[in-house]
Formats: structure tokens, C-alpha cells, sequence
């Protein structure tokens, strides 16, 4: 069995005296640093996410604005293309004007020149008709 005699009340007050230093000289240090490091990054999350919501807007802005200096030269771009496809399509009207113009004078030169070719065989075929005519019939048609 246990007994309680003063040698117990030692150790308990001992034990208490201890429990006092510790809190003193330890545990309530401790505790404030930790408190203090917590308060330390609570706060550099709270700048954290400052700073990334900072960063989303500058995005944001940024590409508002490179938009706007974009759209200029898109137009621009696009105005381009609209004259230069109005320049080439007169190009090509005026090429294709150029070349039925040309058609129509080579097509009335070979026809003329082919009406002058059957006139000369045309003749050529009544002088050798004559002459196979008398060559067959042996006398002058």
C-alpha cells in the first residue's frame, strides 16, 4: 500500500514549483513565438493574395490594352486587303477585255486569211478541173 507521508507533499510542491518555471521560462515563450510566426504568415498570405489579385487585373489590363492597339492595324489590315483586292480584280477585268479584244481581231484575221486561201484553191481547182477536163477529153473545154 501507498503511504502518505511529507516526502509526497515534497515532490507535489516540487512538481507545482516546476510546473510554475515551465510555464514562465518555456511554454508561454514558445506559445508567443508560435503566435508571433502565425500572425507573420498569416499575413504574408493576406499579401500574397493581394498581390495576385494585383496580378489578375494587371492581366486583365494588359490585354485590354493590347487589344485596343491591335485593333487599329487589324482594320488597317483589313482596308488593305479590300483595295487590293478591288486593284487586282480591275487588273484582271481590264486583262480579260485585253484578251477577247485580241481573240476577236486573231479569229477575223484567220478568217480573212482563210477566205483568201479558198479563193486561191478555189481558182486552182477550176484551172486543174479544165485541164484534167481536157486532158480526159483530149480537146479544149
Amino acid at each position: 500500500m501507498m503511504q502518505f507521508d511529507t516526502t509526497l507533499l515534497y515532490q507535489f510542491a516540487n512538481f507545482l514549483i516546476l510546473l510554475v518555471l515551465l510555464n514562465f521560462l518555456l511554454f508561454k515563450p514558445v506559445l508567443r513565438v508560435l503566435e508571433k510566426r502565425e500572425k507573420t504568415i498569416g499575413s504574408l498570405f493576406e499579401k500574397v493574395q493581394d498581390v495576385k489579385q494585383e496580378t489578375v487585373g494587371l492581366e486583365k489590363s494588359y490585354e485590354e490594352q493590347t487589344k485596343e492597339r491591335r485593333k487599329p492595324i487589324l482594320e488597317f489590315r483589313a482596308s488593305s486587303i479590300a483595295d487590293v483586292h478591288t486593284v487586282s480584280t480591275g487588273i484582271m477585268e481590264k486583262a480579260r477585255k485585253d484578251l477577247s479584244e485580241e481573240l476577236a481581231k486573231l479569229k477575223a484575221e484567220i478568217e480573212s486569211e482563210s477566205k483568201k486561201v479558198r479563193d486561191a484553191l478555189m481558182a486552182d481547182v477550176e484551172k486543174l478541173g479544165s485541164e484534167a477536163a481536157e486532158k480526159i477529153l483530149k480537146r479544149s473545154v
